[in-house]
């Protein structure tokens, strides 16, 4: 009787055993697909091209790539540095680049223009205090905001970010902003152009704030993120809505990336030694510069007082909607 009901249950025994390594295969312990990792639940596209800028703002991304959050997710990404979100945007465009990193002002204005339909699908920075610097050289004439009136001044991009908090700061100060002449120049290039005199002034991110005053004794007359522009929104990651919406494992798995990563900017010793790594600063540098707040989260309302600046010194054709242009996540708020 026994051996009858060994040889009965054997085949019952063996589909149960099948049918158990199947499932549990199937949760990725048997090296099958899991969130983040190739496989059917896995990014849509693997390989993606991001761009990227070589200052402190952009340090998540950095972070991602450094740390291997982004491989961690089943991403191979390829940084590509771009000036500014002004030149990233037409790649997104274009499908040259499936992401980047880049300030909202240019966001909105192809947004507005009809000239790129985006997705915000992370913040990245907001400033704090001394760290978006209008600078002028050790010997200048100009000692004081009200000096600048008339004056050449840099910004890595014309109607840019860099330039609106320049105006909106120039204007507290009783400066006619309509009066400067803006020189774009690659925030790289500033301390140069500083020194060889191509131009007054300029309005300076870390970490190249600190360089400058450490290299050539560069001099900060006005800080752009104070007043009215304090603790204000720089910058997040944006892609083409066709994109994020085709791809939308992707998309999560790139903003869960930059989410751990900036988690992990909330430890200035972490931002510091990314940014020693992609700016190529010394490490003296990095232990020096102002570092502001890295969201890991999106606020509208935050967003908002940008299109509202914006609107005010005529940087904004046209009505954006925020809630439009923001990932449909728990990340937007």
């Amino acid at each position: 009787m026994d051996a009858h009901i060994r040889r009965r249950s054997a085949p019952l025994l063996a589909v149960w055993v099948i049918a158990l390594v199947a499932v549990v295969a199937g949760c990725g312990l048997f090296g099958g697909s899991s969130p983040g990792a190739a496989g059917t639940t896995g990014p849509e596209r693997p390989k993606i091209k991001v761009g990227a800028m070589t200052i402190i703002d952009a340090a998540p991304v950095w972070i991602a790539q450094q740390k291997g959050y982004f491989a961690q997710e089943g991403l191979d990404v390829q940084l590509e540095t771009v000036a500014g979100a002004a030149v990233a945007v037409p790649k997104i465009v274009s499908g040259d680049l499936q992401f980047t990193y880049g300030a909202y002002v240019p966001y909105f204005q192809a947004q507005a223009k009809g000239a790129a339909d985006l997705k915000i699908v992370a913040d990245s920075y907001q400033t704090a205090a001394n760290i978006f610097m209008i600078m002028v050289r050790r010997d200048s004439p100009i000692k004081s905001p009200k000096d600048l009136a008339g004056k050449r001044i840099a910004t890595n991009t014309k109607n840019s970010i860099t330039d609106l908090l320049a105006k909106s700061a120039l204007d507290t100060n009783g400066v006619d902003y309509s009066s400067v002449t803006w020189v774009e120049f690659p925030f790289p290039d500033m301390q140069a152009r500083l020194a060889d005199g191509s131009v007054d002034a300029a309005v300076m991110l870390e970490p190249y704030v600190t360089q400058a005053e450490r290299s050539i004794g560069a001099t900060p007359v006005l800080d752009t993120s104070s007043g009215p522009t304090a603790n204000f929104p720089i910058s997040g990651y944006a892609g083409s809505a066709k994109f994020v919406n085709d791809n939308p494992r992707t998309t999560e798995a790139f903003r869960r990336a930059l989410t751990r990563a900036s988690t992990d900017a909330q430890q200035r010793p972490v931002v510091e030694a990314a940014v020693e790594q992609y700016a190529k600063i010394d490490k003296s540098v990095a232990s020096l510069v102002g570092i502001g707040t890295f969201p890991t989260s999106i606020d509208r309302t935050r967003l908002q007082r940008t299109l509202d600046l914006m609107k005010r010194y005529q940087m904004l054709t046209g009505d954006v909607d925020i809630n439009t242009m923001l990932l449909d996540t728990p990340a937007a708020k």
